[in-house]
């Protein structure tokens, strides 16, 4: 057995193969067989000299190496090209694995026999610490793609260093590759009084965060939307001072804004005449009580109960819809009988309004599952609405057909139709064609209708022509 490595005459290779701590060093014959270890290489993988010498260095190779004759590869390139470097796996005498870094020299011994002098470096952790950087570095990078808000990175000169999906969907679509790379060139055109460049400036400028402000941008996209934005100093970036921008889209936040202004509008004017009626018939009412006309308040009293009627109506609408809007509106079901439901339905609408005629056609004798209470809540509203917007006719034909699924309701009219560009809005909440604005109502009734509809799984629209009538359609299932 060799115990002694057979080098020529060049005696620092042997002070090499003996000495050294972190080369970990092999000499192998032509077939791969070990020859020699040195001490480095038994402390690093665990065998001992007499447990390696003699083998093939391929029993340090895993399994799927071996299996892809790597070993067999790295022999035939060195006797081939004298040379040959490899990163690979390899495997400790307790089946550790780990990464290494190695070179495979061709040299001769003493006696001028070819051997393979193979010095490995052991740079798992190395390797470890990059792919944990990897991991951090494509970590951060997905974090930086979940958020919804721009994140932008710049320098001083205003380049954008870093960039999410959020900015590329908001401003890719409308500029050029070299307006992109240059926030200053790039908001310019969509930030006229130069807001966000200011505060950025004023960032580097003083290296604190900036307090948060509200800027009004038009999009490449002609949009005009509003953001929240904020500056913060990037310290220790190694590249020189850098500024973190966040940009936060609030445009939704200031819609609902507006919308609520505009309730409160909307609500507050409609509320005001019946209340101003109700004050003006206290007044007559407490005149005619003086005077003692007993006629007169009697009508006035009858006013009053109307107008009070009107009031809890719109309250009613209010509420329901508020309630539609916080997801709560809850349905009671229970199985009940449909015509029974819409003889209900009818008498609660002829008897405010006797003067109108209203046909059923459809057979209506059967049970349905739902909510009863919001059920002729629809059917009423389309009654109502029937006869409020008939024109003067006083007709309103209610339709039922059903199978064993479902069952499909319309209520038809022949009174003064919607125009097509309104048909698509009658459902919205607080919509109301311009010609029928001096009539009762706050445009909830149709909305609610719709919410109670889909919450039963249902569907609702409607058809009209402007001037001859309308036709307004529910189904839900058995």
């Amino acid at each position: 057995m060799i115990t002694k490595p057979p080098f020529s005459s060049f005696n620092f290779f042997e002070t090499l193969f003996n000495k050294t701590e972190e080369n970990n060093i092999l000499l192998l014959d032509r077939q791969g067989i070990v020859i020699a270890v040195n001490r480095a290489f038994t402390k690093t993988f665990g065998y001992s000299r007499k447990e390696l010498t003699g083998k093939n260095f391929a029993l340090l190779f895993t399994d799927e190496d071996r299996k892809n004759s790597r070993h067999k590869k790295e022999i035939a390139t060195v006797l081939e090209t004298g040379q040959c470097a490899d990163n690979n796996y390899l495997v400790k005498k307790n089946k550790t694995v780990v990464w290494v870094s190695g070179e495979s020299v061709l040299v001769k011994n003493e006696t001028g026999a070819n051997c393979i002098l193979k010095i490995i470096q052991d740079i798992n952790q190395q390797k470890k610490s990059e792919r944990s950087a990897l991991e951090f570095s494509s970590f951060n990078e997905n974090i930086l793609a979940s958020i919804d808000d721009v994140v932008i990175v710049l320098d001083e000169k205003m380049n954008i260093l870093k960039r999410n999906h959020a900015f590329n969907s908001l401003f890719k679509n409308g500029d050029s590759e070299k307006r992109l790379k240059n926030f200053k060139d790039l908001i310019k055109p969509y930030d006229p009084f130069g807001i966000l460049i200011h505060q950025v400036k004023n960032t580097f400028k003083n290296q604190k965060r900036s307090p948060e402000q509200t800027v009004e941008i038009q999009t490449p996209a002609g949009e005009k939307r509003y953001f929240d934005f904020r500056c913060s100093p990037l310290i220790h970036t190694g590249v020189g001072k850098n500024v973190l921008l966040v940009i936060h889209d609030i445009t939704a936040h200031k819609q609902i804004e507006k919308e609520r202004e505009d309730v409160i509008g909307f609500v507050s004017h409609e509320l005001r005449n019946p209340l101003a009626n109700l004050m003006l018939c206290n007044e007559i009412l407490n005149e005619s009580l003086k005077e003692q006309n007993v006629k007169e308040a009697e009508e006035m009293l009858l006013r009053s109960k109307n107008n009070i009627k009107r009031l809890n109506k719109m309250i009613a609408e209010l509420y329901d819809a508020t309630r539609v809007n916080s997801g709560i509106l809850k349905l009671e079901m229970e199985t009940f009988n449909f015509g029974e439901m819409i003889r209900e339905a009818i008498e609660t609408v002829e008897a405010l309004q006797p003067a109108y005629k209203i046909v059923t056609r459809g057979e209506s004798n059967f049970e349905v599952t739902g909510d009863r209470y919001r059920i002729i809540q629809v059917v009423t509203n389309f009654l109502g609405n029937g006869i409020k917007y008939s024109n003067g006719n006083k007709n309103v034909i209610l339709s039922i057909t059903h199978d064993k699924k479902s069952v499909t309701v319309s209520v038809k009219d022949e009174g003064q139709g919607i125009s097509q560009e309104n048909l698509q809005h009658v459902f919205e909440r607080f919509f109301r064609e311009e010609k029928t604005r001096n009539i009762e109502g706050i445009g909830l009734g149709l909305y609610l209708c719709k919410q109670i509809i889909e919450a039963h799984h249902g569907t609702i629209w409607a058809e009209s022509k402007e001037g001859k009538g309308s036709v307004f359609y529910f189904s839900i299932p058995r």
